[in-house]
């Protein structure tokens, strides 16, 4: 008797499916693999691998589903969806690459903005030499999960004095960590903030006035987990009054980020549009075989989310 084989919907409205499809074929485990949309009896689909948003009515057309997975890090799309079941096992993506190409996003925005990058673009502009000075900084990383301990490592690597926020207690070589009891005490000693905090409903909003006003004058803000972690407005207003220095932001509330959005046209905001850290269908693709494996074996499976904590 041969090795049994699981069916698979593929539901992106992001990514061309192709490489996905390509990839899942070679496993000899798997069967049929769906696309949606589709009129097809999706009965004997087992397994859902989704990127936001998951359209209305999927789930309901899969009565022998046994496992989800989000296909990229994030899983805040399938957190707060009310199709989800929560009898389902939940995984999200743990790929080194995506790791590695976080960390050397922030480590660039950490880089440009004690260089002054933004000012010697513009003296150039003016054919202005002018040597800057800069210093060294104080770089706190909030949320010490797999994105950000390895950031807050590579930091504490590159010479920058590196503290960690996280809802318990964590202990990382070099780096003077904080838990949830201790958050101003965190915020009262950087130059830059940088949020890898998971979005649950307790972090929503959590960069507002209230917390960034405890920043000493002059941090400098990178947001590369969630929009709807920020506050538009208040970040705004903070800059304006000369709170914060500025900000360097690859994640917002609407993606794209709307064309009279202010972040565009403010001289002291980085835009870029959601790029710190894409997944590659040929390095995720690693993961997801090893998970239909166990899957058909019966053994738990690699990175599942804890519904209750919400990551």
């Amino acid at each position: 008797m041969g090795k049994q084989k699981i069916d698979i919907l593929l539901s992106t409205s992001v990514w061309d499916p192709k490489a996905w499809i390509e990839g899942l074929s070679q496993s000899e485990l798997v069967g049929k693999i769906h696309v949606w949309p589709t009129e097809e009896d999706l009965s004997n689909v087992q397994a859902l691998f989704v990127w936001k948003p998951l359209a209305e009515g999927v789930i309901e057309k899969l009565p022998n589903l046994k496992w989800i997975s989000s296909l990229g890090a994030g899983v805040d799309h399938l957190m707060t969806d009310p199709q989800i079941p929560r009898n389902i096992p939940i995984t999200r993506i743990v790929d080194p690459n995506l790791t590695t190409d976080m960390t050397n996003y922030v480590m660039m925005s950490v880089i440009m903005h004690q260089r002054n990058f933004r000012l010697l673009q513009q003296n150039q502009q003016k054919s202005h030499w002018e040597r800057i000075t800069y210093n060294k900084l104080r770089v706190g990383v909030m949320g010490l999960g797999e994105l950000g301990g390895h950031l807050a490592k590579q930091l504490y690597a590159a010479g920058f004095e590196v503290s960690g926020y996280s809802r318990t207690q964590k202990q990382i070589e070099g780096v003077k960590c904080y838990d949830e009891n201790q958050l101003d005490t965190f915020l009262s000693e950087l130059d830059v903030l940088v949020n890898l905090l998971p979005i649950t409903p307790k972090t929503v909003g959590i960069l507002n006035y209230e917390l960034l006003s405890k920043t000493p004058k002059g941090c400098y803000l990178i947001n590369v987990a969630r929009g709807n972690h920020l506050v538009d407005n208040d970040l705004i207003k903070l800059i304006d009054e000369n709170r914060l220095s500025g900000a360097m932001l690859d994640v917002f509330h609407q993606e794209p980020l709307p064309n009279d959005h202010p972040f565009w046209a403010h001289n002291k905001i980085t835009v870029t549009p959601h790029v710190a850290s894409v997944t590659s269908p040929e390095s995720a693709l690693n993961l997801l075989k090893e998970n239909i494996e166990r899957l058909v074996n019966e053994t738990p499976l690699l990175h599942q989310v804890d519904l209750n904590r919400g990551y």
